[in-house]
C-alpha cells in the first residue's frame, strides 16, 4: 500500500492504507458512513439514537441493527449470558461514561437480561431502561462495512480490528499487553479476513477496573487480560475476541480465536501463524 489516508472516528485513529489516493466523493461517502454509525450507536453521543433507550422502550435503529444485534443474539448464547449489548449501564456505573470521568459511581449493577429483548425488524423492544454499548462488535463489523466501500485493494485499520482487502496475506503481531514492545505470536491474515483484539489494560482506569465487562456480575473480568480473533466476519471476529474472555467453549469453523490469561498463558484454537508464549 503505498497511499495512506488517516483520520478519527467513532473516538479512536482509523487508517486505510490502498495503493492510490482515496478520491473525494469516496472519503465523503465513507465519512458520511460512519457518521451515520456513530449517530445511531455511541453512548457518548447526547444525539445518538441509542440514548433513547434510556426512556423509551421501543427504538428503531435502523438497517444496520439486524446484523449488529444477530451477533449479539450468538455471543449471548455461546457465553451463557456474559456477552451483552446492555452492559452500557454497568460501565458508567464503574465510570465509563461519557466525559470519561473514570470515577465509579458506586458498586457493580444489575445488567438488564439480553434474552427479555426483542428485534421486531429494526425496532428493539426492551422491558426496561438500558443503556445500549454495543462496543464487543462494533468498530470490528464497522471496518468490515469500510472496507467493502473501498473500490481498490485497501487494509482497514481501526486501532487493533483490521480487515485485510490487501491482495495478499498479511502478518499481524499479537501485542503483549505487559510490554507493547513485545509479540506473544504473530498470525497470518489472508485476504480477505479480519483480525480483532481487545484488553483490559486498553481502556483500564483503575488496578480492578476495565471496560471488558461480565454482563452476568457487572463486573470487570479478571481471568483474561487479551484476546484476539480472525476470520472472514469482521463483526463475528471483534466478538469472538471478546466472548474469548469469558469461555474456551467457542466455534472455530471458518474463525481462530486466542486469549491470554493473568498468568501469561495464551489458549489459542485455530491461530493461524506462530506463538512464543
Amino acid at each position: 500500500m503505498t497511499s495512506e489516508w488517516r483520520f478519527d472516528a467513532i473516538g479512536t485513529p482509523w487508517s486505510i492504507g490502498t495503493p492510490d489516493p482515496i478520491a473525494s466523493g469516496q472519503r465523503t461517502a465513507i465519512t458520511d458512513r460512519i457518521e451515520t454509525f456513530d449517530r445511531t450507536w455511541s453512548r457518548f453521543r447526547a444525539d445518538a439514537t441509542v440514548q433513547r433507550l434510556r426512556t423509551e422502550r421501543s427504538v428503531d435503529l435502523g438497517p444496520d441493527a439486524p446484523a449488529i444485534l444477530a451477533i449479539y443474539d450468538r455471543l449471548f448464547t455461546l457465553t451463557a449470558g456474559s456477552v451483552s449489548p446492555l452492559v452500557g449501564g454497568a460501565l458508567e456505573q464503574l465510570g465509563y461514561g461519557a466525559g470519561y470521568r473514570l470515577t465509579p459511581q458506586g458498586g457493580p449493577v444489575r445488567v438488564p437480561s439480553w434474552a427479555d429483548c426483542e428485534l421486531d425488524g429494526t425496532v428493539l423492544r426492551v422491558p426496561e431502561p438500558v443503556v445500549l454499548d454495543i462496543g464487543a462488535v462494533g468498530k470490528g463489523w464497522l471496518a468490515g462495512q469500510v472496507a467493502a466501500m473501498v473500490d481498490q485493494p485497501c487494509v482497514v485499520d481501526a486501532s487493533g480490528d483490521l480487515v485485510n482487502r490487501s491482495g495478499r496475506t498479511l502478518r499481524v503481531a499479537l501485542e503483549d499487553p505487559d510490554d507493547p514492545t513485545l509479540a506473544i505470536a504473530v498470525a497470518e491474515v489472508p485476504d480477505g479476513q479480519a483480525i480483532c483484539g481487545s484488553a483490559s489494560n486498553r481502556r483500564r482506569w483503575a488496578d480492578d477496573l476495565h471496560h471488558v465487562l461480565d454482563a452476568r456480575s457487572g463486573r470487570p473480568t479478571r481471568e483474561v487480560v487479551a484476546a484476539w480473533a480472525g476470520g472472514p466476519d469482521a463483526g463475528w471476529a471483534d466478538g469472538l475476541a471478546s466472548a474469548a474472555f469469558f469461555t474456551a467453549d467457542l466455534p472455530v469453523a471458518g474463525h481462530w480465536w486466542a486469549a491470554l490469561d493473568r498468568d501469561h498463558r495464551l489458549v489459542a484454537r485455530g491461530l493461524p501463524g506462530e506463538v512464543f508464549a
